[in-house]
């Protein structure tokens, strides 16, 4: 009796550990989105053009390198060894922007700090799902990421209008603290062992357990569209609303909204998906994205934008926990870090680079940019409003393309699931 109480008063001890760890490791992202993008505008004279070159020249480092960091935490290496070697040096790296001024120096940079960065949120799940029942706890783990990230998105707003006067350079101290603050408490949370030297698969292994499958490719293939479309044109939104007078706090407020209400989907993602199963949850996602974009392109004043960004809690918050669930039923019990960093290959190297660097055309003069006036005007029979509103006609295009792949892949996996029944009964 006295034995069962405390394994259950430690597995309670260690998912409260959990919330408190996704609470405040989103924090540094709520400081980067939409404060760097900012910094790099206002402070360092970047153009719309070239921020979108420094934030996709990061997918480099993604496509590279973000399966062998699945497959070392996975197969050779502790998972939580290998967040805290990737949160320190993101902090680290993300620190050297505040000293670089230009483009050059923020490229180069930016391959580093990505290359520590984007897999922190991906082997901090793979190590979730290690767990016992943590499957079913995800969307509500998630959701406390979310409030981490409203809490801190918008007290750096309040401090950078009235404490800082407008000067974001600050920033880049406050990521250091919050990553620090996160290990803390990362540590006391037990690590599952990895399995036997002799059992331990090669690397081509793992990843042809995952490309073999159809479905799996057929998914990745929508991820892309789905994330280019949304990758550019959430962080542009801020640059749009400053183009629109709007003051730091209340661009906080459109990215403290957008994350609020998120969290009523996560904290229903699991019955949600019980329900609707994933690539239904997600086609849904699409159509709204699709439209989201069209509306940020036809609004004119900040609190119409705010009010869009209600629609955040399906374009990021339903699809990002259906897809996150998807993957992890393709990993088995000993590949969960492949399966997450897999989908962020995908999810932020793919379709942030080549997302990135085909919108940095569409806005400020690029190659793609007279071609894409030509289409909003002549064949959509829209005003042309500029290149950067033309981004939202351009991405809502990509986000109607990963419609139809998902409505695609809904209907291969049903033919599939009734020629398995047929095979069954027969």
């Amino acid at each position: 009796m006295e034995v069962g109480f405390k394994h259950t008063m430690a597995h309670q001890r260690k998912f409260l550990l959990f919330r408190a760890l996704f609470f405040v490791m989103q924090m540094p992202v709520a400081i980067s989105l939409p404060y760097f993008v900012l910094y790099m505008r206002e402070t360092v004279g970047l153009t719309p053009r070239e921020i979108s070159y420094v934030v996709g020249i990061a997918s480099v480092s993604i496509l590279l390198f973000q399966q062998f960091w699945g497959y070392i935490a996975d197969v050779r290496v502790s998972k939580k060894l290998l967040i805290v070697l990737c949160a320190l040096g993101a902090a680290g790296f993300f620190f050297m922007f505040g000293r670089a001024n230009r483009l050059q120096d923020f490229l180069l940079i930016s391959i580093f700090y990505q290359f520590f960065c984007t897999p922190i949120y991906q082997l901090i799940h793979g190590f979730l799902f290690t767990h016992e029942g943590s499957e079913a706890r995800f969307g509500n783990l998630r959701a406390y990421a979310s409030l981490g990230f409203i809490a801190c998105n918008l007290v750096v707003g309040i401090m950078a209008d009235r404490l800082f006067k407008g000067n974001l350079h600050f920033i880049f101290e406050a990521y250091l603290v919050v990553t620090a603050v996160g290990l803390c408490f990362l540590f006391p949370i037990p690590e599952r062992p990895r399995p036997p030297r002799h059992e331990r698969p090669r690397f081509l292994d793992v990843q042809r357990h995952f490309l073999a499958r159809p479905e799996v490719v057929w998914f990745l293939v929508m991820v892309f569209f789905y994330q280019a479309a949304h990758t550019l044109s959430y962080q542009m939104q801020a640059l749009l609303m400053r183009d629109m007078k709007a003051d730091n706090i209340l661009i906080s407020t459109s990215y403290s909204l957008a994350a609020l209400v998120e969290l009523p989907v996560f904290f229903s993602a699991n019955r949600l998906i019980r329900r609707f199963g994933e690539i239904r949850l997600i086609l849904f996602a699409a159509a709204v994205q699709t439209v989201r974009w069209m509306l940020v392109w036809n609004a004119d004043t900040p609190e119409q934008i705010i009010l869009i960004s209600l629609s955040h809690a399906f374009t990021f918050g339903l699809f990002y926990a259906a897809a996150i669930s998807f993957m992890n039923r393709q990993a088995g019990p000993h590949l969960k870090a492949s399966a997450q960093t897999l989908f962020a290959l995908v999810y932020f190297g793919l379709a942030g680079l080549l997302g990135n660097f085909v919108g940095g055309q569409v806005t400020g003069g690029g190659a793609l940019s007279r071609g894409m006036s030509w289409l909003v005007t002549g064949v959509l029979h829209l005003p042309d409003r500029g290149g950067l509103r033309n981004l939202y006609v351009f991405c809502s295009l990509l986000a109607l393309i990963s419609c139809g792949l998902c409505l695609w892949l809904t209907l291969s996996i049903r033919s599939r699931e009734k020629s398995l029944t047929g095979d069954l009964t027969a």
